[in-house]
């Protein structure tokens, strides 16, 4: 995935987490994860695998749909089209 869209990412996943009053420590128990690869998928240095999704999303208390949404509309803000493909290269 490219860089720009595990920023994307990370960055929505960082504002659910806030709203949700967890710490990266917190969210990392939650899903089987130290705080520093929480850390990392925030800062886009890691990607977040799709089937992980699922669990960060139950772990927000928000659902796969919210988190979707978030990702869709980050990938947007950022100039990349969600739908294709190309954009992920």
């Amino acid at each position: 995935m490219d860089v720009t869209a595990n920023k994307v990412v990370g960055r929505r996943i960082r504002k659910l987490r806030e709203a949700a009053g967890l710490s990266q420590a917190e969210l990392g128990r939650r899903v089987g994860r130290s705080q520093s690869e929480i850390a990392k998928i925030e800062m886009g240095e890691r990607r977040l695998p799709y089937v992980e999704s699922f669990l960060f999303a139950e772990a927000l208390d928000a659902g796969w749909d919210v988190l979707a949404q978030e990702v869709v509309a980050g990938l947007r803000e950022a100039g990349l089209d969600p739908c294709d493909p190309r954009s992920f290269t």
